[in-house]
C-alpha cells in the first residue's frame, strides 16, 4: 500500500497555496510548515494552518518528506536551487501547468508535478470534487503517492506528462483567460453606451451550458460563422476607435470562418 506523506512543507503563500493548504489540513494531511519570501503572507497562512512559517529557505524542516512549490513559474527553478541545499530525500513538486516537471531534475532525485487545473481566487471556495488534478513524478512510488493524495482531497485524477500538460495549459488559457478577457471587453463596450453588463449574463450562461454538453464547434453562432459580411462591416466601423479590439475581432472572425476577408485590411491594401 502506498504510504501517505508524514510531513508536508508548503512553499508559497498565494492563492493556490492558500486554498491547497486549507484543503490538505481539512483532510487530515500533515502540513507542518509554510515558507514564503515575504513575511506577512507567510505569517497569515502559517497562522491559519497553525503551523510554523519562515521567510528563510534554509529554515525548511530537514525531515519533511514532501515539498509543494506553489509559486510563480519563474520562481520555481531559483527556489528549487536554494531548497536543494537543505533537503536530502524529500519529494519536491510544483503546481504549475505551464512549467515542465523536469525543471526540478537538476536539484532533486524525487520530483514531480501536482497541478490542480482551476483558476483560484481568494473570495471563492473551490469545489474540490470537480477540480482535475494533473499529477506526474519521476519515481513510480511518488506518482502513486500523488495520485492517492489527489484522490483524498479531490476526485478527478489524471496522470499527465510534461508535453501533455503544456498543451493542456494552452487550452486552459483559451478556455479561461482569453474568454474572461472577451467578457471584460464586452463589459467595457456596454459601459460606453451606459448599458448594464447583466444584460449579457443569460447569453453567457447559455453559451457555457451548450459548450459543456456539445462540441463547441457545433454550437458556434454569430455573423462570422454565417458569413454575414454586412453585419461584420458595421461592427468593424464601430470598433475603429479601439484598434486592439478591432484586431482581435477580425482575428477571431477569421478563426471561426477562414473564408472571411477582413474588410478593414482589404481597404488598407486598396489605399
Amino acid at each position: 500500500m502506498t504510504k501517505s506523506p508524514n510531513k508536508i512543507a508548503l512553499v508559497g503563500a498565494g492563492r493556490i497555496a492558500w486554498h491547497l493548504g486549507k484543503r490538505l489540513r481539512a483532510k487530515g494531511l500533515p502540513v507542518v510548515q509554510v515558507l514564503n519570501r515575504s513575511a506577512d503572507p507567510a505569517r497569515s497562512l502559517g497562522d491559519l494552518l497553525n503551523v510554523n512559517w519562515s521567510t528563510d529557505w534554509s529554515g525548511i524542516q530537514p525531515d519533511v518528506d514532501w515539498v509543494i512549490l506553489a509559486v510563480r513559474d519563474d520562481a520555481i527553478g531559483p527556489i528549487a536551487a536554494e531548497l536543494s541545499k537543505h533537503l536530502s530525500d524529500a519529494l519536491v513538486t510544483h503546481t504549475s501547468g505551464a512549467t515542465p516537471g523536469a525543471v526540478l531534475a537538476p536539484y532533486f532525485e524525487r520530483y514531480g508535478v501536482f497541478y490542480p487545473l482551476q483558476s483560484f481566487s481568494m473570495e471563492r471556495i473551490p469545489v474540490w470534487s470537480r477540480i482535475p488534478f494533473c499529477v506526474d513524478a519521476h519515481v513510480e512510488e511518488d506518482l502513486l503517492l500523488l495520485k492517492k493524495v489527489a484522490k483524498i482531497i479531490g476526485n478527478l485524477v489524471y496522470q499527465v506528462n510534461d508535453e501533455q500538460r503544456a498543451v493542456l495549459h494552452i487550452a486552459a488559457v483559451f478556455a479561461n483567460n482569453f474568454t474572461n478577457h472577451c467578457f471584460a471587453i464586452a463589459e467595457q463596450i456596454l459601459e460606453e453606451k451606459e448599458l448594464p453588463f447583466e444584460m449579457l449574463h443569460p447569453l453567457m450562461e447559455e453559451t457555457l451550458y451548450k459548450a459543456l454538453r456539445n462540441s463547441p464547434v457545433l454550437m458556434q453562432t454569430g455573423p462570422a460563422v454565417r458569413g454575414d459580411t454586412d453585419t461584420i462591416k458595421r461592427h468593424i466601423e464601430w470598433l475603429r476607435h479601439q484598434p486592439v479590439w478591432l484586431e482581435l475581432y477580425e482575428a477571431l472572425s477569421q478563426s471561426i470562418n477562414p473564408a472571411l476577408r477582413p474588410p478593414s485590411k482589404s481597404r488598407k491594401k486598396k489605399g
